[in-house]
């Protein structure tokens, strides 16, 4: 499994948080599977984004990992 941490995207001077987890079949395989956390909430740095999809990602990859 990997967990893309932070795109914060910057709209309006809002920065958003938002997390992207894939998992693939085999070392160098193809993406069998990838999850979204939608919006986590707007952050006036990319630091606090990014701390936010940590929050959210390491969780979810803890419950979620096989």
């Amino acid at each position: 499994m990997r967990a893309e941490y932070a795109s914060p995207l910057d709209e309006g001077g809002d920065l958003y948080a938002r997390a992207k987890i894939s998992r693939r079949a085999s070392v160098g395989g193809d993406t069998v599977e990838v999850n979204w956390s939608g919006d986590l909430g707007d952050y006036p740095s990319d630091a606090d984004a990014i701390e936010a999809t940590q929050r959210w990602a390491i969780p979810w990859c803890d419950a979620n990992s096989a």
